[in-house]
């Protein structure tokens, strides 16, 4: 080889290992839930099923890059405290009638990553699907903690308006009771390499 083809061949090498794609996760587990109020009490409902993988770059105990994630929650895992009516309700709402047994969201950029202490604050933006709707540009802040063993917790939690997505207001006894437009959605998120 030509010292040029040997130079370039050194260069393409150091190029490729300074863009090192990160590792892939999977969930490991999750517990998400929704609350939000009404005229006659507040109301909670885990979320029993959900999804998620992710790209990201851990070296050293510390998360330098989220590069790609995606997180899917199963509507009709979806289990109320308050019993079966109020799950018709819900799923009603999210109109898994029409097939929209999904809640999706889905990394499109990260602004920004700080560290302090052993927590990660995350600043991202995201796609949303609810109820057949998608929102882009979400903005979402959420903390990551690199566990001894390699494996990532994400924290959060995301307000979101119900009426933003197309969906109808849960109403009972003939519209004297009536869910609050707002919703909360909070989540304790643990992936795993792999």
């Amino acid at each position: 080889m030509t010292r040029i083809t040997t130079l370039i061949v050194v260069l393409l090498a150091l190029t490729a290992a300074g863009v090192r794609a990160g590792d892939k996760y999977s969930e490991k587990s999750c517990d998400m839930k929704i609350s939000g109020t009404s005229t006659l009490h507040d109301w909670t409902a885990p979320v029993g099923k959900v999804k998620a993988s992710a790209d990201l770059t851990v070296a050293e105990g510390a998360l330098t890059e989220v590069k790609a994630m995606w997180v899917q929650a199963d509507v009709l895992s979806i289990k109320s405290e308050k019993g079966e009516d109020m799950d018709e309700k819900i799923y009603e709402a999210l109109k898994t009638d029409q097939g929209h047994k999904t809640i999706t969201f889905n990394l499109t950029k990260v602004a920004s990553i700080t560290k302090s202490g052993n927590v990660f604050k995350i600043k991202a933006m995201g796609d949303m699907t609810i109820a057949g709707q998608k929102k882009s540009n979400v903005a979402m802040i959420v903390t990551a903690e690199v566990q001894g063993n390699g494996d990532v917790v994400f924290k959060g939690s995301q307000k979101l308006t119900m009426t933003q997505y197309g969906m109808e207001i849960p109403t009972a006894m003939m519209g004297m009771i009536k869910a609050g437009d707002d919703v909360t959605v909070a989540f304790t998120l643990t992936v795993k390499k792999g």
